[in-house]
């Protein structure tokens, strides 16, 4: 097979930047290289090209996986304050985490680098940096060759290995692994994903949130629960050059306008619109926010976050399992999921005027330009609904405030 053949040479949007093809790369011949918008493409050097194909076998967007099981689906939250406070939702994911590391193992997951202004995989190896790769990140994370590599190599030597990522990025690693993936020692987690924005409108908001405060933005928490969970906040921390203390912003989620952005489907990556790996994945336990959970069971407490739970192998039910001393948790159905989280099954559309804000974006027009352009206001049956939810949420809150 020529290099003109190579099927990822030809994916276009139809990429979804997870790397594996590079990783892959028995000569090292792919680089991925950042578009216009920060997102990660392969580029092949043909000089160095063998044909051999195995870039194009690891490839999610190139394939459809088998439809991922639902074995066993429940809510859940940890009984520790302490985590669910360190945690976007219920965090399960940070005791399946604390679970692998315990035993000896690695866990692998999305990390702030570059003063905030990028997102990567890394691996973690203790619990004291475990704190690095918690909480949801809205940017697309770079998983570099040597993370694939990282992971391979652990479980080769017979340590317990937990993968965190988007469907695709899970897809992109079970691929690249072949048997290996199959390996008792490996557990792989999906999150619900709504799609993944631009790096680089990531950047440049860092940017200019940094000469706007005179100081350097030093961590990022973009569902900070200090104004609920329901309504959560992104929450920037500063350090000034000359300023040995540190100082914090918050915003609630629907009033940060990178939010907003990313919300209104305005920045994500095209292959997001038609997600390849959605549910086939082949992940060993697929987690979220348990969204409209409140109108489910209100006698919960539910103020600080739960988690929309699945096991879709055995290996994933037995990791649930051994968590259960330190959770709350009860049965749930697909559909009481999906209330909440659509796009567990399905990709979301985009925002009516996405190809004219992308355009923008990349022309340099700057934060400045385009939230002066696009601000992302809600529909007024959106915010009716909003009013609405707010009201059922304080009726439901005094009933269960009733039942205690």
């Amino acid at each position: 097979m020529s290099y003109d053949e190579m099927k990822i040479s030809k994916l276009g949007e139809a990429c979804c930047g997870c790397g594996a093809c590079a990783a892959k790369c028995p000569k090292s011949c792919i680089s991925m290289q950042e578009d216009k918008f920060g997102f990660l493409h392969p580029v092949i050097d043909a000089g160095a090209c063998l044909g051999c194909h195995a870039c194009d076998s690891v490839c999610p967007a190139l394939g459809g996986g088998k439809c991922d099981e639902a074995l066993g689906i429940r809510w859940a939250k940890g009984k520790s304050s302490e985590l669910l406070e360190a945690s976007s939702s219920g965090g399960i994911f940070g005791l399946l985490a604390e679970s692998v590391i315990a035993g000896g193992g690695v866990v692998c997951g999305a990390a702030w680098a570059d003063g905030c202004r990028h997102v990567e995989h890394v691996l973690v190896e203790d619990v004291v940096s475990l704190d690095r790769v918690m909480r949801s990140k809205y940017v697309q994370s770079r998983v570099g060759r040597e993370v694939y590599a990282g992971v391979r190599d652990a479980i080769r030597s017979g340590r317990r290995v937990l993968f965190a990522g988007t469907a695709c990025q899970v897809a992109g690693l079970k691929r690249y692994l072949g048997k290996t993936g199959g390996s008792a020692l490996l557990l792989t987690v999906d999150v619900i994903c709504h799609g993944v924005p631009a790096p680089r409108l990531w950047s440049e908001w860092i940017d200019y949130k940094n000469v706007l405060r005179d100081s350097n933005v030093c961590d990022v928490n973009m569902r900070s629960k200090t104004t609920g969970w329901l309504s959560y906040s992104a929450m920037y921390e500063y350090i000034a050059e000359k300023d040995p203390f540190s100082s914090c912003e918050s915003t609630i989620f629907n009033q940060d306008w990178y939010m907003k952005a990313f919300l209104a489907n305005a920045s994500l990556r095209p292959s997001c619109f038609m997600c390849p790996a959605k549910r086939s994945c082949g992940s060993d336990i697929t987690l979220g926010d348990f969204w409209g959970f409140q109108g489910i069971h209100p006698e919960v407490d539910y103020s600080k976050g739960v988690s929309a739970v699945i096991c879709n192998t055995d290996k994933g039910i037995a990791a649930f399992q051994g968590i259960a001393n330190s959770i709350d948790c009860g049965d749930a159905t697909i559909e009481q999921v999906l209330a909440g989280n659509p796009s567990l099954v399905k990709s979301v559309a985009p925002y009516a005027k996405c190809d004219e804000f992308m355009t923008d974006f990349a022309s340099r027009m700057g934060i400045e330009g385009l939230m002066a352009k696009y601000d992302f206001k809600s529909s007024l049956k959106q915010r009716v609904r909003g009013k609405l939810g707010a009201i059922k949420r304080k009726v439901l809150k005094v009933a269960r405030e009733g039942i205690r």
